[in-house]
């Protein structure tokens, strides 16, 4: 059962946090008394990954990983929780080639939203010009 009332749809709530893989800061965004009725979207850098390479989630949330996350051998870094009450068929991922991105694109009567969920670890490199290019190209909207 949703939680959630009075949702205005006219707007969009994304929490962003680097949490560092720690346990307790993820339980506590996702347990906390206000999460699922507050944010629409949360965007994690370094969640808590386990020993199958998933993350912890409350019911409330559709997990997003990286697109690549099952060709790739690299450990997870972000993931994106999408709310369940936006119905499935407003939002979508596009896919980008690292596992260091999640692209989510959010369709409302606030128009099309893309959300870039970045670890860029500042000793590779490698996402600010997979990024350049990837953005060079025009975004297909849902």
């Amino acid at each position: 059962m949703n939680s959630r009332t009075n949702i205005n749809p006219a707007s969009l709530r994304i929490w962003q946090e680097n949490l560092n893989k720690s346990a307790t800061a993820q339980h506590c965004i996702l347990s906390g008394p206000f999460t699922a009725k507050e944010w629409d979207v949360i965007v994690i850098q370094e969640p808590v990954i386990d020993d199958l390479g998933n993350t912890k989630a409350t019911p409330d949330w559709n997990v997003i990983y990286p697109s690549h996350k099952y060709t790739h051998q690299s450990r997870t870094r972000v993931v994106t929780l999408v709310h369940k009450c936006i119905n499935t068929n407003n939002w979508r991922q596009i896919p980008f080639p690292s596992t260091d991105v999640v692209i989510v694109q959010i369709t409302g009567i606030y128009g099309h939203v893309t959300i870039f969920n970045i670890y860029d670890d500042s000793k590779i490199h490698n996402v600010i010009p997979l990024l350049t290019t990837f953005l060079s190209r025009e975004l297909p909207t849902v």
